[in-house]
């Protein structure tokens, strides 16, 4: 029998999480779907959990955190899908997502990603899509002036944040997976920008309600992960821009971290440590610029690489 969807969920840690997520993804399958978990070296008992509840389900185990995007590649390389449903596990699949995907990949031959939307547990609209990326949106401050709301029906996008993206198989053969350089965040974002390069649609329906935790995968190791974050989207400039935008991003951006610490260290000060989403953006805008400053140690960052 051929494979309509496969289903990659790429995990680590966080046993009520995956089995909320596998649990959607189960109800929403049909006999021609199935269901690849991708565990990148989980530290708790979830894997050894899953496996004895679902004795049926694939799982690929890693033994050192190889990042988001070689995952879910070994997903996809693994994986017999005519499409490809690539998932974080703090995510809730609704019931009737392939049928909705699948329709939109018929309609549109050359639609070769595709997400809905992103929600949070309560049902609030989490942004899903934005522009492809330029000059204007990579300027800190600036850039926020360039995004706009998410489309009310459906509608192709530049790019889309990857929590859940529905992928055409054909467009992976023609493209290629994640770009394993990335290590944690904008592997999506490249993602999207190659396929339009390479003539493939993105799209977004907000038909498709998907509920999403957010931060599940880096919220124990925030300073790490905000490490991870600006190592990420250096390399991203550097892939998709010129040299000389890349020179511009940095003579802004750098020294906007810079009064930006000084603004969050006085707020905190003034306020005594109490407001903790100040604080936690003065130990960000911190922990870049000492990374920045010290050459950006590779072993900085999030725990368990591949070194």
């Amino acid at each position: 029998m051929s494979c309509r969807f496969s289903t990659i969920i790429v995990h680590r840690n966080g046993f009520d999480r995956i089995k909320s997520a596998l649990d959607s993804a189960l109800k929403a399958s049909d006999s021609c779907d199935e269901i690849i978990i991708v565990d990148n070296a989980s530290t708790d008992n979830s894997i050894s959990q899953i496996s004895k509840i679902y004795p049926g389900i694939q799982i690929i185990k890693n033994k050192f955190n190889t990042g988001y995007g070689h995952a879910a590649n070994q997903g996809i390389v693994s994986g017999k899908g005519e499409y490809f449903l690539i998932c974080n596990n703090d995510i809730i699949l609704p019931l009737n997502i392939f049928e909705d995907l699948e329709e939109l990949f018929l309609k549109e031959p050359r639609a070769g990603i595709i997400s809905g939307q992103q929600t949070n547990l309560e049902g609030v609209i989490i942004r899903t899509s934005s522009k492809k990326p330029s000059l204007l949106s990579e300027f800190d401050g600036i850039g926020r002036i360039y995004h706009n709301k998410d489309p009310e029906r459906i509608t192709e996008v530049g790019i889309l944040r990857g929590a859940c993206l529905g992928a055409r198989k054909e467009m992976i053969e023609d493209i290629g997976g994640f770009d394993e350089n990335f290590f944690f965040y904008f592997e999506d974002t490249e993602w999207c920008i190659r396929a339009h390069k390479n003539g493939w649609k993105v799209f977004l329906n907000p038909n498709i309600k998907i509920p999403h935790i957010g931060g599940s995968s880096s919220s124990e190791f925030f300073k790490e992960s905000r490490i991870e974050f600006y190592r990420s989207r250096i390399i991203f400039w550097k892939k998709i821009f010129p040299k000389y935008i890349v020179v511009l991003l940095h003579l802004w951006n750098i020294p906007k971290l810079g009064l930006d610490l000084i603004f969050y260290s006085l707020i905190t000060l003034i306020t005594f440590g109490q407001n903790t989403r100040i604080k936690k953006k003065m130990i960000d805008r911190a922990m870049v610029l000492t990374w920045l400053f010290l050459g950006k140690p590779i072993n900085w960052g999030l725990p368990r690489k591949i070194k």
